[in-house]
């Protein structure tokens, strides 16, 4: 009986459109969703701090996220010897969109043959890889686009959504309105010979009907979406101010020393908003409610302001009491990437007291540069794949540390915390510390989620994050403790990601599995 009241209840709430039962913000539905037209966004792209009807109308895109609910009611768990009942949730920064056709291949044709991989794996391993992907009932994609010529216009979340049968939550994190795209900049002729000739093309046809500018966070489900809210994060990089000021002449250097001038995707990032995290409740099948939280921290800016965003939104989630899952691209690379001046380096320096001390420290020693060199070397290699290793003030530091102390020092109201065990058994691969349950660990730091193409070789960072509070776990190290809606078989998914022969995204998939009951491998 319990259970046929559950369902109806389901089937009610599936049929209507959308709720706001916790004080969120007004939802809209993605048909009425896009207010912005091209002439508001071109005097958008003229101002750096908009007024009157046209702030009235920035504001509202920004701060009211799009939501559809699922087609159907989904009323049904994946099930496991030893997890039992449980639901997967993936997390995925699909790189604006760049290659959603193949994207939405991977979700739903569960096939891995004749495919050309970049490095020796068998099939079998990326076949596991596909059809763990593929079972997955909530996704959370960071950079998404809706009705951008770099994606051909196309609506990606609710293109993704309708293919995978789901519906789904889609915050706005930025209105692009970069002159060139717009058409009402034109490159010259000499700086169009850097450009691909995909870009080109997005240049000359452009469709003013299409153009919405749109990119942001997205959560997808096949379960219920009972309410959402759109939380801006604080400002670390002002891009519409600092993308519309002149490159300088050591950004210039920089870029000439990666042998481009413009990006072959992007052209310029001239934007109005920021950062943000998406929150959406969710019922499940037997009546649970569950939050998912997906963010999106600043890369450009130091690990200090990344703090200061995540801060600012555990502390609007301390109200929660039910499961929370929250995951995205913190963008955790211990570095700037934000555009640099030979200015705004020296400040750098100047406004770090530990960068001051140390090299206080260092200039009343014989061998000072030697010594940081050693020391820097050191430091590196501490923190290669691993942002959450020690922080040791002025002789080795780590910034991003301070992300995982607040996650760990944090406790809701009802006296929940987040899950950072590391269990062997409820890991993946065997290979377990802090927070390995719910993000894939190797000999040495984590799977790597994202790769960038140094001179000196590759660099790989772990960005993309789970962060699981579970219904009952009041001590986040608690590895006794109760397990029921904790993270489980955290995986990093890169094989997958160059089933094409090359990558679809410049982030790989990640994955967790949550039990809806005490599973049975209780005791570690």
């Amino acid at each position: 009986m319990t259970k046929n009241i559950v369902l109806l209840l389901i089937v009610f709430l599936g049929m209507c459109p959308a709720f706001s039962l916790s004080g969120y913000e007004q939802v809209v539905n993605p048909d009425e969703g896009i207010y912005l037209n091209y002439g508001d966004l071109v005097e958008l792209s003229k101002v750096y701090k908009p007024h009157g009807k046209l702030l009235l109308k920035l504001e509202k895109q920004l701060n009211n996220p799009i939501l559809k609910q699922p087609p159907k009611v989904y009323a049904d768990f994946l099930h496991g010897i030893v997890l039992g009942d449980f639901f997967r949730v993936a997390s995925w920064n699909i790189e604006r969109g760049f290659n959603e056709d193949k994207i939405e291949t991977i979700f739903l044709s569960g096939d891995a043959s004749s495919i050309n991989l970049l490095r020796q794996a068998s099939i079998g391993e990326l076949q596991e890889e596909i059809n763990i992907l593929s079972k997955a009932s909530i996704v959370v994609l960071n950079e998404a686009d809706i009705g951008l010529p770099r994606t051909n216009y196309e609506n990606i979340v609710e293109k993704l959504a309708n293919s995978l049968k789901m519906g789904y939550v889609f915050g706005i994190e930025f209105i692009e309105v970069d002159p060139y795209q717009l058409g009402i900049r034109k490159f010259s002729e000499k700086e169009r010979t850097f450009l691909e000739p995909q870009a080109l093309q997005q240049l000359d046809n452009l469709d003013k009907e299409k153009y919405h500018g749109l990119h942001g966070t997205a959560i997808l489900s096949k379960y219920t979406i009972l309410d959402a809210k759109v939380i801006r994060l604080p400002d670390c990089y002002n891009w519409y101010k600092e993308e519309s000021d002149k490159l300088s002449a050591l950004e210039l250097v920089r870029r000439e020393a990666a042998d481009k001038v413009f990006s072959s995707k992007v052209l310029t990032e001239l934007r109005h908003g920021g950062r943000i995290a998406v929150i959406t409740d969710l019922l499940l099948p037997n009546g649970q409610r569950i939050t998912v939280v997906a963010t999106h921290l600043e890369n450009r800016c130091l690990p200090q302001c990344r703090v200061n965003q995540f801060e600012f939104l555990l502390n609007r989630l301390r109200n929660i009491k039910n499961p929370l899952i929250l995951a995205g691209d913190l963008n955790t690379t211990g570095t700037d990437a934000s555009p640099v001046s030979l200015k705004k380096e020296v400040l750098k320096k100047v406004k770090d007291p530990e960068s001051i001390a140390k090299q206080a420290i260092l200039s009343l020693t014989p061998f000072s540069l030697a010594q940081n060199l050693i020391l820097n070397s050191v430091n590196k290699l501490r923190q290669f794949k691993d942002p959450t290793t020690f922080n040791i003030p002025i002789v080795l530091p780590n910034k991003e540390r301070k992300i995982f102390d607040l996650l760990e020092e944090f406790r809701f109201n009802d006296g929940g915390a987040f899950d950072v065990r590391g269990v062997p058994q409820k890991t993946h691969n065997g290979y377990y510390a802090l927070l390995s349950n719910s993000n894939e660990r190797e000999l040495k730091g984590y799977k790597p989620t994202f790769e960038l193409e140094r001179h000196l070789g590759i660099a790989r960072y772990k960005l993309d994050w789970f962060f699981v509070k579970p219904l009952n776990l009041k001590n986040p190290n608690d590895k006794k403790g109760s397990y029921a809606y904790a993270p489980h078989f955290g995986r990093t998914l890169d094989l997958l990601n160059k089933k094409f022969g090359e990558r679809i995204s410049d982030h790989d998939p990640i994955t967790i599995d949550i039990p809806v009951n005490e599973p049975l491998n209780v005791k570690e």
